[in-house]
């Protein structure tokens, strides 16, 4: 056999090889796709699909690159196959070229604030003061908080009366998920500029350091209800996030038990998360008023979660942000975790994901008209 048949031989068993694995690699695309619409609690690891999302996206990319040089038609396996889910790739990245004119416009915001930084002995107070001077820069009028920390009776960390006087935020809603010792409280809160007319809130019996509250808001002619929700997180830890932190290290035994044991912690949590989604999702449905929802759902724009919100309201950064928005910025790699809503009938603008490291997660903000 010649030396060139061997290597004409070679090439084409290569490219047959590449192709199979294209074509594993947009079955896995359209597995994340229809993650989208079964719980988790139904098909149990479904979910990991969606989180791989923005790997097997990326793969596809370079796999049309690749055929463009080698077999082109190749190329429509990993086109059609983005292209049938191009609905999830606005909602994981996002372009505005031009931004909309909006009249009276309503600023909101949604920030896990990791209880101000009140675990940081040695920088506690400076960064919670750094906190406060980027709210006061910012001035939204509607402020939602996720992991909010308040100390009842005490001047040695401020955070309620501190923001009511800075900001000129008067109306308030709390709910603490649970009281640590001396009046020191954790849980969400929201802070308003306009009434609060009416209070609601939504437990969730699978897990008490969760929680969801809604706020009736009286937004001159109009009344909106504010659901602020912080949804079931993955709780890793400190051993966990060793197991991130040395990606070249050796497997050893001990790795192999840590893997195991974080992928059913991850398997909880979406599972955890659904639920949770679910019963904030019937309360929207049936919520007298237009509704905005802001929280941290800890959950990816791929994924059950997500979709309970997306169905039926308006992803702000869908419609007003840029590039993948990554909000969350601890040691596990995600990208974007923190939302905020609002009901078909309002318009948004200016959606900002706040390029400050104040918290392990990034603040976030848009523009909204009320209905018209």
């Amino acid at each position: 056999m010649k030396a060139s048949e061997k290597s004409s031989r070679r090439t084409h068993w290569i490219l047959k090889i590449f192709l199979w694995i294209n074509i594993l690699d947009a079955l896995l695309l359209i597995g994340a796709y229809v993650n989208t619409h079964i719980s988790p609690n139904s098909i149990p690891y479904i979910s990991f699909l969606g989180l791989g999302y923005p790997i097997i996206l990326v793969i596809a990319l370079l796999f049309i690159i690749f055929w463009l040089f080698f077999k082109r038609k190749y190329a429509l396996i990993s086109i059609i196959t983005i292209l049938i889910g191009f609905n999830h790739f606005r909602h994981f990245y996002a372009i505005t070229l031009s931004q909309s004119e909006l009249t009276n416009p309503v600023k909101v915001m949604s920030f896990n604030v990791h209880v101000f930084d009140v675990y940081n002995k040695q920088n506690r107070v400076e960064n919670r003061n750094s906190i406060f001077s980027f709210l006061n820069d910012e001035q939204a009028d509607i402020l939602c908080f996720q992991e909010y920390y308040h100390h009842e009776n005490s001047n040695e960390f401020v955070t309620k009366d501190s923001m009511v006087k800075l900001l000129d935020l008067k109306y308030i809603h709390e709910r603490y998920t649970h009281e640590m010792s001396g009046q020191r409280y954790f849980g969400v809160a929201t802070f308003s500029k306009y009434p609060i007319i009416n209070k609601g809130e939504i437990p969730f019996a699978n897990d008490n350091n969760n929680y969801c509250i809604y706020s009736d808001i009286k937004i001159n002619d109009d009344t909106v209800r504010v659901f602020n929700a912080h949804i079931g997180s993955i709780r890793f830890q400190s051993d966990d996030y060793d197991f991130f932190g040395d990606p070249n290290g050796p497997i050893s035994k001990s790795k192999e038990t840590a893997g195991r044991r974080i992928l059913g912690r991850i398997k909880q949590a979406f599972e955890k998360r659904a639920v949770q989604a679910e019963a904030v999702r019937r309360q929207i449905e049936a919520s007298p008023f237009p509704v905005i929802v802001c929280g941290d759902l800890n959950d990816t724009p791929v994924s059950y979660s997500y979709r309970q919100f997306s169905a039926n309201l308006n992803d702000a950064f869908v419609e007003s942000g840029n590039g993948v928005g990554q909000t969350y910025i601890g040691k596990v790699p995600s990208n974007r975790i923190d939302y905020i809503f609002h009901d078909p009938t309002m318009r948004s603008s200016n959606f900002t994901t706040h390029q400050v490291n104040l918290s392990d997660h990034k603040p976030i903000s848009c523009l909204i008209e009320m209905p018209q």
